[in-house]
């Protein structure tokens, strides 16, 4: 690649370790420049001609990739609504640091209005499902199946919930961060993956931590694939007679 290339769309997105759906197809490369340089035009790679950008390239692994923002646009034409509201969840989160700190908070790859910057810095093919994704985008989700769950519990008229919400005991200590939460109601959801039921030690330490969040008196649902079947309605439904068995009234 020449130094005025730089991976975009599709390409850039997979760098991004964005949650695409599996029915992309990923037979091609692509890369962009910026006027007035030349789209590349080589067996293989899809080049594009860049105008209206907002952000720099920045560097993964040594690779150039288009901003997250930029690379969040080029996605209108390929994602549905929620799949975009998927990507921009992944892309504006905060993130848990490893190590030393760990309940430290890292910002995200961009913010939500580095997101509407580069909606608006051009026309986009897609706007219209871009311009319905960007208002449902929230930080602090930290997978596309809890984007899912928050999604269908708002649509189906429940108070939105609070995202990754860090539970302490009176005395200020952590016990848990928690998927989507009421901390009004107390309670809280989570979307457990196949790894909470294949890994042994992974599994008791969720025993734990459940008994450890209901020991403070919330409740606590954990969701399976399944339950998000046909819009959610299995978990929306449990959902719904929880939080009214709180006191909350629709």
């Amino acid at each position: 690649m020449a130094p005025t290339q730089f991976f975009s769309h599709l390409s850039a997105a997979h760098l991004l370790n964005a949650p695409l759906p599996a029915r992309l197809c990923w037979d091609e490369v692509h890369v962009g420049v910026r006027p007035p340089d030349r789209a590349p035009r080589v067996a293989g790679v899809v080049g594009h001609r860049l105008t209206g950008l907002v952000g720099d390239p920045i560097l993964i692994e040594g690779l150039a990739v288009v901003s997250p923002a930029d690379m969040w646009c080029q996605l209108g034409p390929s994602l549905t609504i929620d799949e975009l509201v998927a990507v921009g969840d992944h892309l504006v989160r905060e993130r848990g640091a490893s190590g030393r700190w760990r309940h430290e908070r890292i910002p995200g790859l961009c913010s939500i209005d580095d997101l509407a910057a580069a909606l608006s810095s051009s026309r986009h093919l897609g706007a219209g499902p871009l311009r319905a994704a960007l208002p449902q985008i929230r930080g602090g989700s930290e997978s596309p199946k809890e984007t899912e769950l928050r999604l269908a519990f708002v649509r189906a008229g429940l108070p939105e919930p609070v995202l990754n919400h860090e539970l302490r005991d009176r005395w200020g200590r952590f016990i848990a961060r928690l998927d989507l939460a009421y901390p009004a109601y107390r309670a809280a959801f989570e979307y457990d993956g196949r790894q909470h039921a294949t890994d042994a030690g992974q599994f008791a330490k969720d025993v734990d931590r459940i008994h450890a969040v209901t020991r403070l008196g919330w409740s606590h649902d954990r969701f399976l694939a399944h339950h998000l079947q046909a819009g959610a309605a299995v978990a929306v439904e449990r959902a719904r007679e929880r939080l009214i068995a709180a006191g909350w009234r629709p």
